[in-house]
């Protein structure tokens, strides 16, 4: 779930891959893909919505949205893991 600033209260599906990335300067970071919940549910996401917490069934925040893309019903969003941003920014 995501309460975001231009779609408020969404649903969205959690696909469970994780994408490491690495830049030039042996930067890391991790990306998390997350769908529309169903052909019915409308977007997950939209401009705007970048810096959203979402969270889980439970209400415990488990990512950050920063980026998206927008193809109607296969919209996918993507996200930080709340706990690698928490780590981060701890060093």
């Amino acid at each position: 779930m995501k309460d975001g600033n231009t779609t408020d209260l969404t649903v969205g599906h959690y696909s469970s891959l994780e994408a490491y990335t690495c830049n030039d300067l042996g930067v890391e970071s991790i990306k998390l893909a997350i769908y529309n919940y169903g052909k019915g549910s409308g977007q997950f996401s939209n401009k705007g919505d970048s810096g959203s917490l979402i969270f889980n069934g439970k209400g415990h925040m488990v990512e950050i949205l920063h980026s998206g893309m927008m193809k109607g019903q296969k919209h996918v969003i993507y996200a930080t893991p709340a706990w690698w941003a928490i780590e981060q920014l701890k060093t």
